[in-house]
């Protein structure tokens, strides 16, 4: 799990900023997840999977609400709360949230190809855009997920924790083994991602420059297609890249015993802020939801919509009662 990676000079540095910050921070945006995946649930619920595109976007929701009930074990841990057994909880959260972060990375990745082959090869292989295709697809997503979270779970949650720092740690040569087996899947799964999301940004772009110097008035639906890749390149940058970026010395940090402890702390903030981010995607995810999908806009405003309506009825027919009681 992506939160096995806290060194003992790191996990030591808890102090108001890991048992108050932190543990306030992941309310916040557990509060707000539940509120905007909740909602993206109930319009997706009324949507169709009439494409390979929405049965990815609700793939993304599934992860994310998933990641989001990992939140209270993280807030309950860092601010030292809840009974000794927690320990054993909180491996199982530990797994789960790295599980389904990089569920939504893949899943991220997926919708970018799906974007370079409706805008750049709208008439290649059929078998490709089809709904069958996606769902057997999505399905070989979760089917890995679960190859590897499984026996994480297993082998981490053998034994309860001692500690409370102590959570983290796997609990066995197998366990550490596979653990670091999952940690370069994961990195090289999140190398993977980021050089097809930016190689179908690149391609996508330069498709549409192409085709609006050619044909102006046909390329207006293809630029909102290059807009809305870019909201996925920006989420994915915001959330993912800063975490990737920092684990790479912060994983190395506890092979070598070079770095001071000021070093190990200033690592061990910026793996939790970092960490914070990742985190904070379950709450961006929604935008992607309303930029990209016309669908669920549409009924998102169709709602909103509704509720204006039925609140200037109630409010006509208030003042007429006021009116009819004045004479």
């Amino acid at each position: 799990g992506s939160w096995a990676n806290a060194s003992a000079a790191g996990a030591s540095a808890h102090d108001q900023f890991t048992t108050i910050v932190l543990p306030l921070l992941y309310l916040l945006i557990f509060l707000a997840s539940l509120l905007l995946n909740g909602l993206a649930v109930w319009i997706f619920f009324h949507i169709r999977n009439k494409t390979s595109f929405i049965l990815y976007l609700k793939n993304i929701v599934v992860a994310d609400l998933l990641m989001t009930m990992t939140f209270p074990l993280k807030m309950l841990r860092d601010a030292r709360l809840g009974p000794r057994q927690l320990g054993a909880l909180c491996r199982y959260g530990a797994v789960l949230f790295s599980a389904n972060m990089y569920t939504t990375i893949v899943f991220l990745g997926l919708i970018s190809v799906d974007r370079y082959l409706k805008v750049v090869k709208p008439f290649g292989d059929s078998r490709m855009y089809s709904v069958t295709f996606t769902k057997v697809l999505s399905g070989c997503v979760w089917a890995a997920t679960a190859l590897l979270a499984l026996p994480s779970l297993l082998l981490t949650g053998a034994l309860p924790a001692r500690r409370a720092d102590d959570c983290l740690r796997p609990r066995s040569p197998l366990g550490a083994g596979w653990h670091s087996a999952v940690l370069y899947i994961n990195t090289c799964t999140f190398l993977v991602v980021l050089v097809v999301l930016i190689g179908c940004y690149i391609a996508i772009s330069r498709y549409i420059y192409r085709s609006s110097r050619q044909f102006i008035s046909s390329s207006s639906r293809k630029r909102k297609h290059n807009q809305s890749i870019r909201v996925v390149v920006a989420v994915f940058f915001t959330c993912f890249l800063p975490y990737h970026l920092c684990r790479i010395p912060f994983t190395f940090s506890h092979l070598d015993k070079v770095l001071d402890d000021s070093a190990h702390k200033i690592l061990y903030y910026c793996k939790e802020m970092t960490l914070f981010l990742s985190a904070c995607n379950v709450c961006l995810d929604p935008i992607i939801y309303f930029f990209m999908c016309r669908s669920f806009s549409r009924r998102l405003f169709r709602k909103s919509n509704m509720r204006t309506r039925s609140e200037s009825i109630r409010s006509l027919q208030s003042v007429r009662r006021s009116e009819v009681r004045i004479y």
